[in-house]
């Protein structure tokens, strides 16, 4: 099977040492058009920025309607020969909320 990347993920993590807490911001590009899209900071575990993703590509309406049903968007990937690209890294707590900052208009 030929793998197609249709998006590619970016995920910035950050870990709280003092709390323990672990947050993330993504960035999500699209290989066709290079639009992107930002999802802000916000607190999750492990690989909680897939659902974070997922849940911005539904909302933006970038997957097939056939997948943006509560649970389908978990099986766009399996079905679909896996188009994203995941990409995460761990940085500083500034640098990860200005990741998931849209650009200013």
């Amino acid at each position: 099977m030929n793998r197609q990347v249709r998006f590619i993920v970016e995920a910035c993590l950050w870990r709280d040492k003092i709390n323990g807490n672990t947050y993330h911001a993504c960035r999500i590009t699209r290989t066709d058009t290079g639009d992107q899209l930002h999802c802000p900071w916000q607190y999750g575990y492990g690989s909680q920025y897939r659902t974070t993703a997922l849940d911005r590509l539904v909302k933006a309406e970038w997957l097939p309607r056939v997948y943006q049903g509560e649970h389908a968007r978990y099986c766009y990937e399996r079905e679909c020969g896996y188009p994203i690209y995941w990409i995460e890294r761990f940085t500083t707590k500034r640098e990860m909320v200005a990741f998931g900052k849209a650009p200013e208009a």
